[in-house]
């Protein structure tokens, strides 16, 4: 299966009418916070083996968590700097979009990789998290900037408490969801061992858990200012 954003700039708006002649409504907007995959059509069987394969994976991955450890505490005190032009000016600064979403996407690429939903070791670097095209690879994270962001989020405590609090009902789904993926990767082991293939349930199921997630923190951190769906897929 492939999840192709090529088509994502040219998805609807809102306010897009359906064809003259046609009795079929619009396809709805395309959410701002897009999380796509190219699945491989079979996976290394050695990440498969019991204990060794999940202790393995985990050693070779530690530079990209260290690295996303100091990126998330950047991250996190951004979030003290960019509320001001976005209250003052109501516009997300390009610095912001370049620092969170790189480092969304960045998370999501080692996610995939630890999930074994793909086999290619994960790349270093934000990889132009802004362009609406894409990051190039197995797993791509699409970001598409508004021309204007909402204020209020922006309000000191008051925003942040407020999106906290709408959140709730997406927190406890993919708390839920989380459970789960560690289930399946105990059990989708199996499978990948003996067949050299990611069974489609397991794999739909981890993907639609990562799709969910980012859309989630993209709100939260304000790259979009929709409200994020309910769903695993796009």
């Amino acid at each position: 299966m492939v999840d192709d954003a090529s088509g994502a700039d040219a998805t609807p708006g809102e306010g897009d009418a359906a064809p003259m002649g046609s009795s079929e409504p619009p396809p709805p907007p395309t959410y701002p916070v897009r999380l796509e995959f190219e699945y491989p059509a079979s996976l290394n069987r050695f990440w498969a083996v019991p204990v060794i394969g999940f202790v393995a994976k985990i050693i070779v991955l530690i530079p990209h968590f260290v690295v996303l450890s100091l990126l998330g505490i950047i991250v996190v005190l951004s979030q003290l700097v960019i509320w001001a032009p976005v209250l003052f000016t109501g516009a997300y600064p390009d610095w912001g979009y370049a620092l969170v979403g790189g480092y969304l996407g960045w998370t999501m690429r080692v996610s995939s990789y630890f999930y074994g939903l793909t086999d290619g070791y994960p790349v270093f670097g934000f990889r132009s998290p802004a362009l609406t095209d894409g990051d190039p690879g197995p797993v791509r994270l699409s970001l598409m900037p508004a021309a204007t962001a909402a204020r209020w989020p922006a309000i000191p405590l008051v925003g942040l408490v407020a999106k906290e609090i709408i959140l709730i009902p997406h927190l406890v789904i993919l708390y839920g969801l989380g459970v789960a993926a560690s289930i399946v990767m105990l059990i989708a082991w199996a499978p990948v061992l003996f067949t050299g293939v990611y069974p489609v349930w397991a794999r739909d199921l981890l993907s639609g858990y990562l799709r969910w997630s980012v859309r989630v923190q993209g709100y939260f951190v304000g790259l979009t200012d929709r409200y994020p769906p309910f769903g695993v897929e796009n």
